[in-house]
């Protein structure tokens, strides 16, 4: 049977379980290649390799099928940035199969990942787990890597504009359905366990740049008598004019933030610097240990990375209590992150998570102000 044929008794299979489902499906684009040796997807379509799909049996062939339709269409390749590619891929795979087994009757070929014990939860939050957990990790053989990055041979390189369109692509399509799952409440409703994956495609989006400088910009007068950011924890300081604003800004390294938008960030805090000499800045990296205090103000260019590996908060927090004295220093800081580690109590400070657009809900977060980084911002190298 041609592999045309096969893929549109995919869909018309596929749809008697999950109209939704089926729904993706007719979205993706779908091309043979003898180039790899199963199925996998470059982010912008789906790969097949006909002499593995025609060794399949039917159950099988519609369970691959979806498998692959559903890292398309929810983002996987683009929303793995610098993280570690067999780590993210064993992970979208945990999500994706959690996702056919609660919902379908189809059975994946033998060897297919599975992990319970994350159910409902979003790739982000399997990957930083398993970070925590390499014992565990190495029990989760990935036989065959199925989401090509850019720099894959089988896969092209994805542009800014590219990856902006595949987005759109997606979302909007995801929207429409939505929305007719939530018309009809019966067999068309969304599949159980699509909630956290969904809301991460979808999250409502703010532009970042106009929040960071709207939040290291204010002079203590921008609050009238006092600077209500220091309301947090009950620090009531006067609001001085002449009195400096000292930021530190933590990035995580955990693999969460591309190199690109790191470029952009830092080109925004020394916007930043060279506009209001009264906003003292520094900055730290961190990932599970802290590094830094690097000068921004005398930076050239970007200090190296350091990090990669999982993600802790605490270190940074930490660091800035100790080296605070709340009474005479206005203090702010910001944490560009995806969200996922272990948070303090509380901050020392008022505190901006500025979080990638596919990062840990808002409500997550135990104190400050969330931004959302919105698409544009957030473009893989």
């Amino acid at each position: 049977m041609e592999l045309k044929k096969i893929i549109s008794k995919c869909i018309l299979q596929v749809r008697r379980e999950s109209p939704f489902f089926a729904s993706l499906m007719l979205f993706a684009p779908i091309v043979e290649s003898s180039s790899i040796e199963t199925a996998a997807t470059d982010g912008r379509r789906i790969l097949v390799n006909n002499k593995f799909f025609k060794s399949l049996n039917s159950s099988e062939q519609n369970a691959v099928m979806l498998h692959e339709v559903l890292h398309l269409a929810l983002l996987h390749v683009l929303r793995m940035n610098s993280r570690d590619p067999q780590l993210w891929n064993i992970a979208a795979d945990i999500v994706v199969n959690d996702l056919i087994d609660r919902n379908t009757t189809f059975k994946l070929p033998k060897g297919a990942i599975r992990d319970k014990s994350f159910k409902n939860k979003s790739v982000e939050y399997v990957y930083e787990q398993l970070l925590k957990n390499p014992k565990k990790t190495k029990l989760l053989k990935l036989l065959s890597p199925d989401l090509l990055n850019p720099k894959h041979e089988c896969s092209d390189s994805i542009s800014n504009e590219d990856q902006l369109e595949i987005e759109t692509y997606w979302k909007d399509n995801i929207q429409v359905l939505q929305k007719s799952a939530e018309l009809n409440k019966d067999h068309g409703s969304i599949p159980g366990g699509m909630e956290a994956e969904i809301g991460t495609v979808l999250e409502p989006e703010v532009d970042w740049r106009t929040a960071l400088w709207k939040f290291v910009a204010k002079t203590p007068s921008d609050f009238d008598e006092y600077d209500r950011r220091f309301f947090y924890r009950g620090l009531y300081l006067e609001g001085l004019e002449s009195e400096s604003i000292n930021v530190s800004v933590c990035i995580d390294t955990s693999g969460s933030v591309s190199d690109h938008l790191l470029e952009q960030f830092m080109g925004e805090l020394k916007g930043i610097l060279r506009s209001y000499p009264h906003v003292k800045c520094d900055l730290f990296y961190a990932d599970w240990s802290l590094n830094g205090p690097y000068e921004i103000d005398s930076i050239e260019e970007v200090p190296t990375v350091i990090g990669r590996g999982g993600t802790s908060f605490i270190p940074f927090f930490k660091h800035i209590k100790k080296h605070t004295d709340h009474f005479h220093s206005n203090k702010a800081l910001i944490y560009l992150t995806d969200g996922y580690g272990d948070f303090p109590t509380d901050a020392p400070a008022p505190t901006m998570w500025i979080v990638c657009k596919d990062g840990l809900e808002t409500s997550g977060f135990p104190f400050g102000e969330v931004i959302r980084i919105s698409t544009e911002s957030s473009y893989l190298n």
